[in-house]
């Protein structure tokens, strides 16, 4: 006669076996879930500074297309519709974007600008957008033409389009890739360095 504890042992076999695969296959999927999609560059928020909203997966929806603003435009007014609609259209035509924000009271957005300028001459494969972060009109008018701005450019009054995307303070720069996915931010100001770095994750 089989031993009855031998006999449970071998019909709890597989069933251990099914909860192991299932075990792994959750850790797997909650490990993808979790990985981060998108690459931070600069210097992380210090104890005292709200976190980033997480907003690794953000993708542009095609739709959003309707509200771009026509390239070359200077300080559109607008928000995240009109940002969302200028990278939307990008990705139509198979192009990345890098998105920075900038004001005329911010330091390093003037210190940075030059170089940006410089980039989106020698980048014409990557769309570049500036948003003018909650700035008087006539300020960033300015500073538009002080710096030379020539890609398209966006007015947010209220800040909105930063917001949205992860902004705790200027500058912020962030690059979306061919599908309109959001893989990269840079805290703070630009070098040739990290701006080179982000700018590699498009091309």
């Amino acid at each position: 006669m089989p031993d009855e504890r031998s006999s449970s042992r071998r019909s709890l076999g597989p069933i251990l076996g099914l909860l192991v695969v299932a075990l792994v296959a959750v850790t797997a999927t909650t490990s993808l879930r979790s990985a981060p999609q998108v690459i931070d560059f600069g210097t992380p928020p210090g104890p005292s500074d709200a976190p980033a909203p997480d907003v690794r997966s953000l993708t542009v929806d095609a739709a959003a297309a309707a509200s771009a603003p026509a390239l070359g435009a200077t300080l559109v007014d607008g928000g995240w519709d009109e940002v969302a609609g200028f990278i939307a259209a990008r990705a139509a035509d198979d192009q990345p974007t890098l998105v920075n924000f900038f004001a005329s009271w911010c330091p390093p957005c003037v210190r940075e600008m030059p170089l940006l300028t410089s980039s989106a001459d020698a980048e014409p494969g990557i769309a570049f957008l500036g948003v003018a972060h909650m700035d008087a009109r006539a300020n960033a008018e300015r500073f538009v033409t002080d710096q030379d701005v020539r890609f398209t450019t966006v007015l947010d009054l209220d800040g909105e389009a930063a917001f949205t995307l992860g902004g705790r303070g200027l500058p912020i720069t962030l690059v979306f890739d061919r599908d309109g996915r959001m893989v990269g931010r840079i805290y703070g100001e630009l070098t040739e360095s990290s701006l080179e770095d982000l700018l590699a994750l498009v091309r």
